[in-house]
């Protein structure tokens, strides 16, 4: 097993780990405050397998994560807005945090705006979406904007969202608004 020397990581790494959470975190003393958490963990819990390990990565990947815990433990509660329709975000992070989410509250939608709009998250080009619904291009680009617009609805009605300070989708949080609102879960 090829375990990292801390030293020589830090030597090697420790600017590029700063620089990544500088860029995501309100304050220099944060930064690196986690940059020395991220240091850390890989001293006490380095990686772990028979493969060789890309040092890097690691590092950036335990760095993120220390960020997303700051935030949930901060819980920022804002509700949803403009900032996620933008998709400010890395979006398919976004996505996969909403995922329990997005079926029961689409279920809500009418078919054929429920319909486009799965295809659409699932990648499907508005060209193919307007083929398989008999409509133009034009149509099918409304339709799903308009679907779009009608989940963004049941978010907010349902939901309660956790953003960090660059406007990244952290968590939700059910609202209590009866059983209308119970397929939506919580992080």
């Amino acid at each position: 097993m090829n375990t990292p020397d801390t030293e020589s990581a830090w030597n090697q790494h420790h600017a590029t780990v700063y620089r990544y959470l500088r860029r995501r975190l309100p304050s220099p003393e944060l930064a690196e405050d986690l940059a020395q958490e991220t240091f850390l963990r890989l001293h006490h819990t380095p990686p772990q397998g028979a493969a060789p390990v890309q040092l890097r990565a690691w590092l950036l990947r335990t760095a993120r994560n220390l960020i997303v815990d700051h935030y949930r433990a901060q819980r920022d509660e804002v509700g949803i807005d403009a900032s996620l329709a933008a998709d400010r975000g890395n979006s398919a992070v976004s996505l996969r945090m909403l995922e329990p989410c997005i079926t029961p509250l689409a279920g809500r939608l009418p078919e054929h705006y429920r319909i486009a709009l799965l295809w659409d998250l699932a990648g499907m080009p508005q060209q193919e979406i307007a083929e398989r619904q008999n409509i133009g291009l034009s149509g099918a680009k409304s339709r799903v904007q308009r679907a779009r617009t009608l989940l963004q609805h049941e978010f907010q009605r349902c939901c309660r969202y956790h953003f960090d300070h660059d406007d990244v989708l952290v968590g939700y949080t059910a609202r209590s608004g009866g059983p209308a609102c119970a397929a939506a879960g919580a992080d």
